[in-house]
């Protein structure tokens, strides 16, 4: 037993001096250039796709129509960088205030068009219900529906059983769908832990 131990052992030391490896010829830069397998390469390319909208901008009510590209920075005015100072500045003291016994660094601020989620003094979410019946994105005002914040917001980056996501960085917005009929429960804006 000893003796197959250390034949094993110099064995693997010798693959691992010499950089052989179990690859094939298929694996090799050679074999895989961008001509031999278009596909593959195409599939991991990003592209960004505009998407054509019809939107109000926020405060005018002029109806304006587009190429418009989603950075996702604000929803209802907050963005998920902002502190508590900037959210006094921005909306002023909310109608309520909600404290976690259990989670004491945290607690949600109730607007009349949302609900502010924070932690430590900085916003973490942003929830606006659809009962809102408009949402502010980038500054550009949206019907509170499923199908005209899919058909403005373009194809999602994930969908998932309770909803679709859109990502832009570490910034996510998930509109939350009734699983049975598909409508529009709630829109939530938060940062991501990941690109």
């Amino acid at each position: 037993m000893k003796r197959l131990s250390k034949w094993w052992l110099i064995g693997a030391a010798a693959i691992g001096l010499t950089g052989a490896s179990w690859s094939s010829a298929e694996d090799s830069p050679a074999a895989l250039d961008k001509h031999s397998y278009p596909p593959v390469l195409a599939a991991t390319e990003q592209t960004h796709t505009v998407n054509t909208a019809v939107y109000e901008e926020a405060g005018t009510g002029a109806e304006i129509g587009g190429p418009v590209k989603w950075p996702l920075e604000r929803v209802n005015g907050i963005s998920v960088t902002d502190d508590l100072k900037t959210l006094y500045e921005l909306k002023g003291k909310p109608k309520a205030e909600e404290n976690d016994p259990l989670f004491k660094d945290e607690r949600t601020f109730v607007y009349d068009d949302c609900r502010v989620g924070l932690y430590d003094n900085f916003v973490q979410y942003v929830m606006v219900p659809v009962q809102a019946g408009t949402i502010e994105i980038d500054g550009k005002k949206l019907e509170m529906k499923a199908d005209t914040l899919r058909q403005t917001l373009g194809t999602p980056d994930w969908t998932g059983e309770d909803g679709i996501v859109y990502k832009q960085g570490q910034r996510a917005l998930k509109l939350f769908l009734d699983e049975h009929t598909g409508k529009l429960l709630s829109v939530h804006y938060f940062h991501t832990v990941t690109d």
